[in-house]
Parts: C-alpha cells; sequence; structure tokens
C-alpha cells in the first residue's frame, strides 16, 4: 500500500470515528491508567469510609450508594466479600489489593452506572479456572443503552494462575476504553472477585490520535485545493 493509500485509510477510520461510530478496546493491564488522572475504589472502606474488617470467607451487603460520592452507583444487590481461598488471597496481593473485594459467591450478575464521564474503566481480577474456564465479561453501554464493548477474563487477559488444592486462581487486569462516554457496565461471572476498580474521563490516546490525524488530511486537502 502506498503513502496517499495509507493516509486515506487512516482518514476513512478517523472519519468514522468523529462521525459518531463507536471504537472501543481491551485494557489489559492498570499500568493503563498510571499516567492518567483517574479514580480509585479498592472496596477497602464501608459505606461511612471506615474499614472493613471481614474475617475469611465472610461477606456483607453493600449499599447501593456506597461509592455514588466517587462517581459509581450499583443498580443491583452486590456484596463485599473476604474470600478464604489462599490463592485468591495471593493473586489479590499480586495486582497490589489487600482482603476484600466484590461480589460474595451469591452474586453472580450485577450492573453498575457512572455519575461522571468515563471513557475507560477495569478490573483486577481472580477467577477460579477449574470452575469456569471461559471467564467473567464485561459489558459496556452508553447513555442511549447501545452496546460499546464487550470483553472476556480469557487467554492473553489471564496474566498466570495460582494452584491451592482444587482451586486455580487466574488473575490479571480487564477493562474497556472507549471513544465515547461509558454509562454503565454490566459484569456476568460464576467464580471470580473484582478488586480495584479503576476509571478515568480522560479521553483515550488512540482517539485523540485519529481525531489529529483526520484534521492534518483534511487541513492538507485544503491546501492543496
Amino acid at each position: 500500500m502506498d503513502r496517499f493509500a495509507r493516509i486515506s485509510a487512516l482518514a476513512a477510520l478517523a472519519g468514522s470515528l468523529l462521525a459518531g461510530q463507536a471504537n472501543a478496546t481491551l485494557i489489559d493491564s492498570s499500568a493503563y491508567f498510571t499516567p492518567l488522572p483517574h479514580t480509585l475504589i479498592d472496596f477497602e472502606l464501608d459505606a461511612n469510609g471506615d474499614p472493613l474488617g471481614l474475617i475469611d470467607g465472610e461477606s456483607l451487603a453493600m449499599p447501593l450508594t456506597a461509592y455514588s460520592t466517587q462517581g459509581v452507583t450499583f443498580l443491583n444487590q452486590v456484596r463485599w466479600v473476604n474470600d478464604g481461598s489462599p490463592a485468591f488471597d495471593a493473586a489479590q496481593l499480586i495486582g497490589g489489593s489487600w482482603d476484600h473485594s466484590i461480589p460474595s459467591a451469591f452474586v453472580n450478575s450485577f450492573a453498575f452506572t457512572f455519575d461522571v464521564p468515563v471513557r475507560a474503566f477495569g478490573f483486577w481480577v481472580v477467577n477460579n479456572q477449574n470452575v469456569d474456564p471461559d471467564g467473567p465479561i464485561f459489558r459496556a453501554y452508553d447513555a442511549q443503552n447501545q452496546l460499546i464493548e464487550q470483553v472476556q477474563f480469557n487467554g492473553a487477559v489471564v496474566d498466570s494462575t495460582i494452584t491451592d488444592g482444587v482451586t486455580v486462581a487466574g488473575y490479571g487486569f480487564m477493562g474497556i476504553e472507549a471513544d465515547r462516554d461509558i454509562a454503565r457496565v454490566e459484569v456476568q461471572k460464576r467464580a471470580a472477585i473484582f478488586d480495584d476498580l479503576r476509571f478515568t474521563a480522560v479521553p483515550t490516546p488512540g482517539a485523540a490520535t485519529m481525531a489529529g490525524l483526520a484534521g492534518l488530511v483534511l487541513s492538507r486537502r485544503r491546501r492543496g485545493a
């Protein structure tokens, strides 16, 4: 493909982006958020801002508005949990998190909304690969209830595993970046916990790059007209 053809193809992609067609990609590392201003919810504090003190295997019902002041509201019942598995505990520590996470074994699907503009989010995920080899699923929707992207915790997203008895804890970071605001997230799982929710309102670097490229191409065309 010659230089003009490459520029034309990139311009077409940028044009579709600017025209409002959704583009979204998988985030597979929490390092994505390191250079960006972002919010971190580590699920170590209760709704009053006090440290949770759950013992191994214990869970506690979470108020839907427990983290509303930070921009997140849950739509159905979720529980904080201190998972009793040594393999899960070790996997959480690798992710830089302490004992508490969401949800407990009583919850296999839940949803939450962002009350602030969000273009990217993600969780540290620990999944029992023996129970659910396919892995949990995240679905991101915009304010018009249109699906932006769906990602699943399997394949290269799983950094590694820790085995303890019958538990094989696969762990890693998974999230979604988009070129339009993510209004709601739905989560489906069978044997996973989620920790250290990170999200940012900063437009993704890819979208900004493509938008700049489109402007450059259009500027060149005007000068050549």
